[in-house]
């Protein structure tokens, strides 16, 4: 197009204004794409998959198994814990029903239908806190995971085409079971510390019902590992149930490293149900203060980040970080119960605020050590839902409320 002659201003400025209508080209004559901050703020939040210390899914979403056009689901995943149910699908929970999971922290498939039953596990550990990109599909016969978008694992002959099931419904709930975690092929801990996102499961056109999140947990906040107790949390293991004192001589050792603490309120404490604090540490004003029942205690000032340890032996107990060290008197007669808790049936060890306590404290564990083996929260007795089991708050500065 050549603009000459009277008419040349007129064209000049016609040829301007289509160069301001057309879309911004980059250097390669691409247009450029929208950045992936405006995309992700239209996209709904990320799912937190646990609901507590049951097996119970945070959301069921059923199928029509005639209206199939699409046979693989997606989703991107992100978890510090390495143990856990990632979704649950079946036609039917006696006969015919897949799970993902974790185990060690790697993808783990279990399987039974009437072409196959199995359990495999396969890939590369995913509890690193990172997103990562899962896809499941069946392909003919095949079952398909691809992790990050290279393939870990292809079973052959496991299954048949989707449309031909006899069982026209298919339900998935995510984060749980929809049967007795007996009914596992290989045990497994349901509950997971995880996160997921940017989730499509099989066919929209064929969905027929979905349940609302239950979960109340927020995943936008940045994690780090750890465990973390919100203001009135608590667990309970029994002393049963973690590592036995030494005999001879008698000893017994707690040790615990807290990344961040705030506000007021028990840390841990030994006793029954009915007699809690028959030995406690408690969390006041940056110190920890230890005592025993309702004798006068000691305090040690808390420097975050290095390990805090209790050590009891058959008269004292010794409360020491770093270099560091404070010794607790036991009174004979207090000595004698305390001995007699791990041989009483409602020993407990508990973590957090006691039964019936008002307690502003919050803390992040980085580890909870007993004997030198370390406590997992899932094999807790009983704790509280919103308990982070496998992940802590990066600082005391975020929002760790339980909402979206």
């Amino acid at each position: 197009m050549e603009c000459r002659g009277p008419l040349a201003i007129a064209c000049w400025l016609l040829l301007l204004l289509l160069l301001l209508l057309l879309p911004p080209h980059s250097h390669q004559g691409q247009a450029l794409k929208q950045s992936p901050s405006i995309q992700r703020i239209q996209d709904p939040p990320a799912m937190h998959l646990s609901n507590g210390p049951g097996q119970e899914p945070v959301s069921i979403m059923t199928f029509n198994l005639t209206k199939i056009t699409k046979t693989s689901s997606s989703f991107e995943f992100r978890t510090w814990d390495p143990e856990g149910v990632i979704f649950y699908g079946d036609t039917n929970p006696k006969d015919d029903w897949f799970v993902l999971g974790l185990r060690d922290g790697r993808p783990e498939i279990q399987l039974h239908n009437h072409w196959a039953q199995l359990t495999v596990g396969a890939g590369p550990r995913l509890d690193d806190g990172r997103w990562h990109q899962v896809e499941v599909k069946i392909l003919g016969d095949s079952v398909l995971l691809r992790v990050d978008g290279e393939e870990v694992l292809r079973l052959r002959q496991v299954s048949g085409p989707l449309v031909r099931n006899t069982q026209p419904i298919m339900r998935i709930a995510l984060g749980g079971l929809l049967f007795p975690v007996s009914s596992l092929r290989l045990p497994l801990v349901p509950a997971l510390d995880a996160c997921l996102r940017q989730d499509n499961w099989l066919d929209q056109q064929a969905q027929t019902s979905v349940s609302a999140p239950t979960s109340l947990r927020s995943c936008a906040i940045e994690s780090q590992p750890g465990i973390f107790f919100p203001p009135g949390t608590h667990a309970e293991f029994s002393l049963q149930d973690i590592p036995q004192p030494h005999e001879e001589p008698w000893a017994f050792s707690l040790e615990l490293e807290i990344q961040l603490a705030a506000g007021s309120g028990h840390l841990l404490a030994l006793g029954t149900p009915e007699n809690p604090s028959w030995l406690s540490l408690q969390l006041q004003n940056q110190k920890v203060v230890l005592s025993s029942g309702s004798g006068p205690g000691l305090d040690l000032f808390l420097v975050l980040g290095l390990p805090l340890q209790l050590k009891l032996a058959v008269s004292s107990v010794v409360l020491s970080q770093g270099p560091k060290k404070e010794i607790l008197d036991l009174p004979p007669v207090g000595l004698g119960s305390l001995l007699n808790l791990w041989v009483h049936p409602q020993g407990r060890l508990f973590l957090g605020a006691l039964p019936g306590e008002t307690s502003s404290a919050s803390f992040c564990l980085d580890n909870l050590w007993a004997q030198e083996q370390r406590l997992d929260m899932d094999r807790a007795l009983s704790r509280s839902q919103d308990i982070w089991t496998h992940s802590c708050p990066q600082s005391s500065g975020n929002d760790t409320g339980t909402t979206h």
